[in-house]
C-alpha cells in the first residue's frame, strides 16, 4: 500500500483555509492536475457526496465519495473508481488545524493501492509516488496563492 503524509503551515486564519478545502465540488481551482471537477448527484457536500474529477493529461477520470466529514476541520474522500493505470484505490483526508489565531496547519494524507501487483509496487516506488507528492505540494502552493491574494479569485468566481 502506498501513502503520501504532507502538511504544511500557512499564514492564514484556518477558517479561511476550510472556506477553500471544503468547496468539495471545485478542487480543479487548487489541484493542478485536475482540469474540471464537479458533484455527481444533489449532495454538495458532506457523508456520501460524490464529485468527479476530470485530469488534465490522458483523459483520466476519478470518481470520489466523501466518507467522513468534521465541519470545520477534514475531511476523507474513498477514490473508488478511475481509469488512471496504475490506480487501484484510494482514501485521502484533507483537513485544516487551527495553530494561533492566523496561523494554520494543513495537511493531506493518502492511502492507496495500485494495480499488477508486484510491478504495481515497483512503478509506485519509481513514478506513481513521487508523482503524486509533487502534485499534493504545488495543491499546498496554489491553496497559499489564493488565500494570500495573489490570484484574485473569490470562491464564487465559475472554476
Amino acid at each position: 500500500m502506498g501513502q503520501i503524509h504532507l502538511k504544511q503551515t500557512f499564514n492564514h486564519p484556518a477558517d479561511q483555509v476550510w472556506a477553500w478545502l471544503k468547496d468539495y465540488g471545485n478542487i480543479h481551482r487548487i489541484h493542478p492536475m485536475i482540469g474540471k471537477s464537479y458533484i455527481e448527484g444533489e449532495q454538495s457536500c458532506g457523508v456520501g457526496a460524490v464529485r468527479i474529477c476530470e485530469m488534465n493529461m490522458g483523459g483520466f477520470q476519478l470518481k470520489e465519495r466523501v466518507l467522513d466529514w468534521q465541519e470545520n476541520q477534514s475531511y476523507t474522500v474513498d477514490i473508488y473508481e478511475t481509469t488512471m493505470p496504475l490506480m487501484k484505490r484510494s482514501l485521502a483526508t484533507f483537513g485544516v488545524r487551527a495553530i494561533g489565531a492566523e496561523t494554520s496547519e494543513v495537511y493531506i494524507d493518502i492511502e492507496y493501492t495500485t494495480t499488477f501487483g508486484f510491478f504495481g509496487k515497483i512503478m509506485d516506488a519509481l513514478f506513481m509516488n513521487p508523482v503524486m507528492t509533487v502534485m499534493m505540494k504545488r495543491m499546498f502552493r496554489k491553496l497559499d496563492e489564493f488565500l494570500s491574494g495573489s490570484r484574485q479569485q473569490s470562491l464564487d468566481a465559475p472554476g
